[in-house]
């Protein structure tokens, strides 16, 4: 059920827009130079650089921090937060994201308290500790009401009701699928998808697993996500299989061991071949 939660994030760009039918504004000097602080942190990142990343952020934060840009701090507490649990450092991530919740000059915005309150949940569930990840999820909550990434919100709690409360678990993801539709998120839309098929596995509804696992894969594959994809192709296995179907759950098991394959993700291709080899006669 936990999981490594910090893989979901993706780091934020600073984007600085003006209204519609109006030519952007030129940006000022701390602006520009802010906005590459951020983009080599990115980058960095995603090469693995973290102490790098780490300092490319923390210059983007000095600058934003300088002409009290308050969106800026907060995209770059928030980078910054991610960039600490890489590094192993969870007391400082933890930290980082109090200074959200708690500063109040400059005076951050509720959505933007309800986004530290649900990284603060994903990390004590990341960590074990449900009591504390309850607490902060339903801080955030009350953080956003109506807030456009509620859907995301029931997302996780379903997804911690999921071992011991699986029915609850599919009626807070049906909730985060219609809060996530409105908001047109297909990547949380689709994850609330996935959530309703595994409540529904658990509940042994192995019909209602497998559409809701092909709706997932469908929205998953409009994003491009691989990892999703091979989750999404190795639970229609799974559930076709519990319908007695062997040789099609094969052909399932078989794509989620491709996808996996061609991700470079060795673990995913492991657990394809493991659950091939049981429903091979």
């Amino acid at each position: 059920m936990r999981g490594n939660f910090v893989i979901i994030f993706f780091l934020m760009l600073v984007v600085l827009t003006a209204g519609c039918g109006s030519n952007p504004p030129a940006l000022t000097e701390q602006q520009e130079t802010a906005i590459q602080f951020n983009q080599r942190g990115e980058t960095a990142f995603r090469r693995g650089d973290y102490a790098q990343a780490l300092q490319e952020y923390q210059g983007a934060l000095s600058i934003h921090r300088s002409v009290e840009n308050v969106a800026g701090i907060a995209t770059e507490l928030l980078n910054l937060s991610v960039v600490y649990r890489w590094l192993g450092d969870k007391a400082a991530a933890q930290a980082t994201l109090d200074r959200i919740l708690t500063e109040r000059s400059p005076a951050f915005s509720a959505d933007q308290k309800a986004e530290a309150a649900y990284r603060k949940a994903g990390y004590y569930l990341d960590d074990g500790n449900e009591t504390e990840a309850l607490s902060w999820l339903n801080k955030a909550l009350e953080f956003c009401h109506g807030c456009g990434t509620e859907g995301r919100l029931y997302n996780l709690m379903a997804r911690m009701a999921l071992a011991g409360q699986p029915q609850d678990a599919m009626n807070h993801a049906r909730r985060a699928l219609v809060l996530n539709r409105n908001a047109g998120d297909k990547n949380e839309a689709a994850n609330s998808q996935r959530l309703i098929a595994d409540a529904a596995f658990k509940l042994e509804d192995f019909k209602t697993a497998q559409q809701s696992y092909d709706d997932a894969l469908r929205l998953d594959k409009d994003t491009g996500a691989a990892a999703k994809i091979a989750l999404d192709l190795m639970g229609l296995g799974r559930s076709i299989a519990r319908q007695g179907r062997r040789t099609e759950a094969v052909e399932y098991f078989q794509r989620a061991y491709s996808v996996s394959e061609g991700a470079g993700d060795t673990k995913a291709m492991e657990d394809a071949a493991a659950e091939i080899k049981k429903v091979t006669p």
